[in-house]
């Protein structure tokens, strides 16, 4: 964790800013640091719960309970970074993948959220800047080309940091094929920073292997699933137009569903493991499952 200094400091100074953006969230002490964790709530049946309190919700820092400073639901502008695998092996699925992309900003609403559009192979390109005013047909996208190898968590990393500087909901979209073949760093640090960040990351795997069970399952269970569920996101499998618009959709809606639970962090260095809970039972709570708090040298 020793990689990620100063994190602890953007994540406070990004919850105050959204405390002080909104009007509709709760009134906080001056004074207390905070910290804001994004969260997603769903019943045994998968349908989105609204409309919990903060007496609904228990949260626990290295296993000891922390009192919350409050828990905001209202709804509000979200800020969405979508970051277009455009690597040689997306060579059959670019098409597919930037349906994806336009199925998603269709789905957002101009001049309320904001999105920004970025591509990758060995290095990171912007694409758009952030902006409410966006085009979901933009040619942007159709510029992009498939070549080159892939640094897949390099690229989710820089692109994790650029939108934790937003101040409203938000959300990492990595629309990609899962394969790496030139990244510097490992997936276990790039999984910490976004959860420190506390930038829910949702990977979009482009996949035509509809009989083949097992290739289907393999980003499931490996690091970009771990990665989506340390964040508080998900993995999706599109395999055709059908499942790109519910995965869309389901991204959509769990952005116009998130609750922001502020709480003051610990002050002890090193990571803090995070579990999010309701005190109702059957009930389950998507959130990020950590921070760090970085030494001092004095």
């Amino acid at each position: 964790m020793h990689k990620f200094a100063c994190v602890l400091t953007l994540m406070l100074g990004v919850a105050a800013a959204v405390g002080a953006q909104q009007s509709s969230e709760p009134v906080f002490k001056s004074g207390v640091q905070r910290m804001a964790l994004a969260a997603v709530v769903r019943d045994g049946k998968g349908k989105l719960v609204t409309g919990l309190t903060d007496r609904d919700f228990e949260l626990l820092d290295s296993g000891r309970r922390t009192p919350l400073i409050g828990v905001w639901s209202e709804a509000s502008p979200a800020s969405v970074a979508v970051l277009l695998d455009v690597s040689g092996s997306m060579a059959t699925k670019l098409e597919r993948a930037r349906d994806t992309s336009r199925n998603l900003m269709a789905s957002l609403q101009p001049g309320i959220d904001e999105a920004a559009l970025f591509s990758f192979d060995t290095q990171l390109t912007e694409l758009r800047a952030f902006s409410s005013t966006f085009n979901p047909a933009d040619d942007a996208m159709a510029r992009t080309h498939a070549f080159g190898a892939t640094s897949l968590w390099d690229a989710i990393a820089a692109t994790a940091n650029r939108i934790a500087s937003r101040q409203r909901r938000r959300a990492l979209v990595v629309i990609t094929d899962g394969v790496d073949s030139a990244s510097q760093m490992k997936p276990a640090d790039v999984s910490a920073i976004a959860s420190s960040l506390d930038v829910p990351v949702y990977i979009v795997v482009i996949s035509f292997a509809l009989d083949d069970e097992a290739h289907d399952q393999t980003p499931v269970r490996g690091p970009l699933g771990d990665l989506a569920a340390w964040t508080g996101g998900a993995l999706l499998i599109v395999r055709d137009q059908v499942s790109s618009l519910a995965a869309t959709h389901q991204i959509t809606s769990e952005l116009q569903h998130q609750y922001v639970v502020a709480f003051e962090p610990a002050s002890t260095p090193g990571w803090h493991e995070l579990v999010l809970r309701t005190r109702k039972s059957g009930l389950f709570v998507r959130a990020r499952n950590g921070y760090t708090v970085e030494a001092i040298n004095r």
